[in-house]
């Protein structure tokens, strides 16, 4: 039997786009693909970073495609984020003057109590020529640009996350984060992970998933507050590996349970980014450069999360080669078959999408459905 494995790429408010591609996978009708390809296409182990973390837990928990699309298309931007409280009012004035064009939206400061933002050591120095008492009362004290309790709040409330009913998954969900002061990657897991040949458990793997880590795989530097737990700080995720396909390789051989290496692995990779095969024709339209501030950012932020997917992608199909020559020579086999699908947007997304949660879900949702559509097609269709 075929293992899945769905790995979720971050970009915050993008995310809607996961959810018209779990709604696409897991139709049951799928008229132009041929043979048992037509039906649903349900994961066994999901990968998540950042947004992808989100999602996946929901999905590992068992929510529906249809639950999943409500969800988005009912979040809005004071469901995720705030200002942090240590801000004052000048602070909080400047940077929603700077936000408001990009997210359409003025952002409520968020309550202490509800604060995720650890309390800074002293006022930001923007005004070093102002007694600091000034900077005291119209800057504050502050680390990150915005808050994410609102999130955790929809995170426990909304989606209703737990912890307990993720460890009794019958699906294997590993998310990610970057660990502050090492700047390694690290891996949580609902499940233990066991070593294939010496059957020991991994200690590079923290078994569970709670609302806490999936905040630190959301922890976006210097927009959003780091994420302390269990003694360590964290970040997203995606500061080191935005879709890391190598943890969902190495969990693969566990979840098979010493069953043979010839059960070979489909993966779809789900990202925010345009992609097309460096040996393949350029796109229409990709050979023009970006117009303007807002898509060199745009381009310059999709193009290194996705560097290290190219690279894994590159070391798996040379795995592939390895693992295609042993059978051809009825040579012990050392190494699975891995078929990898990718899904992603044609056009880039605007890099500001990733903190503006709004009404643009439900085009984005579309979005999905169709990038989804047109990777099955392509891999698995009748023609």
């Amino acid at each position: 039997m075929t293992i899945r494995t769905l790995i979720l790429s971050g970009g915050g408010g993008r995310g809607a786009f996961h959810a018209g591609v779990y709604s696409y996978l897991m139709n049951e009708h799928k008229p132009r693909l041929s043979g048992e390809r037509g039906g649903a296409w349900e994961p066994d182990i999901i990968v998540g970073t950042s947004i992808g973390a989100v999602n996946g837990a929901a999905i590992a928990q068992g929510i529906t495609p249809e639950a999943l699309e409500r969800f988005w298309l009912g979040l809005r931007e004071h469901h995720i984020q705030g200002l942090p409280p240590g801000m004052r009012r000048l602070t909080r004035w400047v940077v929603n003057r700077l936000l408001k064009p990009a997210i359409g939206v003025t952002l409520a400061q968020v309550p202490q109590a509800q604060s995720t933002s650890p309390g800074a050591a002293s006022s930001w120095p923007p005004l070093p020529i102002m007694p600091k008492w000034i900077s005291e009362y119209l800057i504050g004290r502050w680390n990150n640009l915005l808050d994410t309790g609102p999130l955790r709040e929809t995170l426990v409330h909304n989606l209703k996350i737990d912890s307990e009913k993720l460890a009794q998954s019958d699906k294997t969900l590993i998310i990610n984060a970057t660990n502050v002061r090492t700047g390694e990657q690290v891996t949580f897991c609902n499940h233990p992970i066991f070593d294939r040949k010496t059957g020991k458990q991994r200690e590079d793997v923290r078994v569970g998933i709670t609302v806490n880590r999936i905040l630190a795989s959301c922890s976006i530097p210097l927009v959003y507050p780091w994420t302390e737990d269990a003694g360590e700080v964290y970040w997203d995720g995606a500061v080191v590996s935005n879709t890391p396909l190598g943890a969902s390789l190495d969990v693969a051989n566990d979840r098979a349970k010493g069953q043979s290496l010839e059960e070979p692995m489909e993966v779809v990779v789900v990202m925010m980014t345009p992609w097309w095969e460096l040996d393949a024709e350029t796109p229409k339209g990709r050979q023009k450069l970006p117009g303007n501030f807002s898509e060199a950012a745009t381009w310059a932020l999709d193009w290194a999360l996705l560097a290290s997917f190219r690279e894994r992608l590159h070391m798996t199909r040379l795995c592939n080669k390895l693992a295609r020559e042993q059978r051809e020579a009825g040579q012990p086999v050392t190494y699975r078959l891995v078929d990898v699908i990718v899904i992603a947007p044609q056009e880039f997304m605007e890099v500001q999408r990733i903190i503006d949660y709004d009404e643009q879900s439900a085009a984005l949702i579309h979005l999905g459905r169709e990038a989804a559509a047109r990777a099955f097609e392509e891999h698995f269709g009748a023609g």
